[in-house]
């Protein structure tokens, strides 16, 4: 932990004295909101189109069908996904030169990223709960908006670099809007994902200065590190879109994977854009609106059950979690504040008798 020092100034000067450096929503946040609201009402139009497609008895008679196999499957990968997003924070946390344990990294990370799938804007919930948690371990309130800028640049990398590869090895993304958008864009959109990845990780290898942000200063993961977080964002993606898949695997008209992640991809970045909770709507409008001759009542099941074991589910857990470790938290520092208490009398020594003079 202590040669991360190098790599900021002192708490002092990167967040004042006595300064709370919370997450807090500021213009930036409200514009994200307003954005958010368009496409979550295009979202809604959308869903009203589809909804004289296919009736809520179709859907639950095809959630009732979904052998329990997939979904067991479905449950693993899922599971294997949250464990991969523990390499989010380990990266962020180590890059910064923390040497953090494995129980509080997961800890943070499974809460964090729970509680932002489920209820959205991302800086403000998960943001809130990481400063919760890494600020009892001594991390510095200023290295804890780089771990979540971090993470987030991880998951960005990913999602490019599976698009792009999906883009490229399995071109059919914009056949349902074919008639707008020109042969072959995929494949050059593809490419040009690609190449950004790929020159974004050629200019970390060869830049060795640290940028300035006001007072702090803070260095770029190398060529390596980059690598290393288009691994971990590639393989998360995969498991988390894998899930869904796997749901998916008994509809008929289910694209390949590799169509079928690209699809995933922009699904995930839509929904963070709606700043729904969970991305409630536009998911659901993008996987359904980019798979066109998929069965549209078989695609409503697999979301809804992998909304259960993807967000629902962990969104519990994680926030029984975050209870678990505030009230350890408080009992602690009750146990602080009455032994503090019980050592002052103490130190002051036994009093002397009134005739000691």
């Amino acid at each position: 932990m202590l040669e991360g020092r190098e790599l900021g100034v002192s708490a002092d000067e990167a967040v004042g004295a006595g300064k709370d450096q919370r997450p807090r929503a500021n213009w930036k946040s409200w514009a994200g909101a307003a954005l958010g609201l368009v496409v979550l009402g295009l979202a809604a139009w959308g869903l009203n189109r589809i909804a004289g497609q296919v009736t809520l008895a179709d859907v639950i008679a095809e959630i009732r069908g979904t052998p329990a196999h997939l979904i067991g499957f479905a449950a693993f990968s899922t599971f294997l996904s949250y464990v991969v997003l523990v390499g989010y924070d380990w990266f962020a946390t180590r890059h910064l030169g923390y040497k953090i344990g494995w129980g509080t990294l997961a800890a943070a990370s499974f809460a964090s990223f729970t509680i932002s799938h489920t209820l959205g804007v991302t800086v403000l919930t998960g943001g809130t709960v990481r400063y919760r948690i890494y600020t009892r371990v001594g991390v510095r309130a200023a290295d804890i908006a780089m771990i979540i800028l971090l993470c987030g640049w991880t998951f960005w990398l990913g999602i490019i670099f599976v698009a792009g590869i999906g883009l490229i090895v399995s071109p059919g993304l914009a056949e349902p809007i074919r008639e707008w958008v020109p042969q072959g864009l995929e494949e050059w959109t593809g490419a040009l994902l690609l190449g950004g990845v790929v020159l974004y990780t050629l200019f970390t290898t060869v830049w060795k200065r640290e940028f300035k942000l006001w007072r702090y200063r803070f260095s770029l993961p190398n060529g390596k590190q980059t690598l290393q977080q288009i691994v971990i964002g590639t393989v998360d993606l995969a498991l988390a879109g894998g899930a869904l898949y796997i749901l998916l695997s008994q509809v008929a008209g289910t694209p390949d994977l590799l169509t079928f992640l690209v699809i995933y991809a922009v699904a995930m970045v839509s929904g963070a854009l709606a700043h729904a909770p969970g991305g409630l709507g536009v998911f659901e409008l993008v996987v359904v609106g980019l798979m066109p001759s998929a069965d549209k009542a078989g695609v409503l099941a697999a979301v809804a059950l992998f909304r259960i074991l993807y967000t629902f589910i962990p969104f519990i857990l994680g926030a029984s979690l975050v209870a678990i470790l505030e009230f350890r938290a408080l009992r602690a520092a009750r146990a602080a504040q009455v032994a503090g208490q019980r050592a002052k009398p103490e130190a002051a020594g036994p009093a002397l008798p009134a005739n000691s003079r």
